[in-house]
């Protein structure tokens, strides 16, 4: 199992894959862990400098319990919900996916 938070599944279809998020992965720090919308396993790659490079630029989120964050690709983000320093991106395949940051809304997403 990998250490990352709990996303919520949808039945969101895509035949092109757009990019959620870049997580490191615990077992193997070195790579990346990559979301992507519509896939509930995320696929792995040996480098997570090569992702970041490969899928950039992306914003760095820190999760609530304050671990290390994931980078999300903002154009993914449909909307946020804001519960004070706590806000759930939810992604355009409904999933979503709860970060730790202070600043107002608009800032997560292009909506």
């Amino acid at each position: 199992m990998h250490d990352v938070p709990h996303i919520e599944s949808s039945s969101y279809q895509v035949t092109r894959k757009t990019l959620r998020f870049l997580a490191r992965d615990v077992r193997n720090p070195g790579a990346a862990l990559v979301y992507w919308l519509g896939v509930i396993e995320p696929s792995l790659e040996p480098s997570f400098f090569n992702a970041m490079q490969k899928y950039g630029p992306l914003m760095q989120l820190v999760l609530p319990d304050e671990r290390p964050g994931v980078f999300v690709e903002r154009d993914a983000v449909q909307r946020v919900q804001d519960s004070g320093v706590v806000k759930r991106l939810v992604f355009k395949d409904g999933s979503s996916l709860d970060v730790r940051y202070d600043g107002p809304c608009r800032d997560l997403y292009d909506g």
